[in-house]
């Protein structure tokens, strides 16, 4: 099961995700899940500004991002956020949100 955490401040602003695991949705290769969760967090990443990440992985099976604290990127991650939120919710048993 693919498993991300959304990291938000107290105030509820967030600044960072954290993806783990794999779908196993369907074999290696053939995987859609994976395939789609995997094109939203590296395009998404893309999308992000250089000068606003902290800190950054994307890997094999794990993916995170820390924005620094004054940046202009978090209504990107507030958007790869509802796009994996809609992958949830066609396929709850292959990823979960918290």
């Amino acid at each position: 099961m693919v498993q991300v955490k959304v990291l938000t401040t107290k105030s509820g602003n967030l600044y960072g995700l954290e993806v783990k695991g794999h779908a196993d949705y369907d074999k290696h290769g053939q995987d859609l899940v994976c395939a789609g969760v995997s094109s939203i967090i590296t395009g998404g990443f893309n999308a992000l500004n250089k000068d606003d990440i902290e800190e950054v992985t994307l890997e094999e099976g794990y993916a995170k991002v820390i924005l620094k604290e004054n940046n202009t990127s978090s209504e990107v991650l507030r958007v790869i956020e509802i796009q994996l939120r809609t992958i949830e919710e066609s396929y709850p048993k292959f990823i979960t949100i918290k």
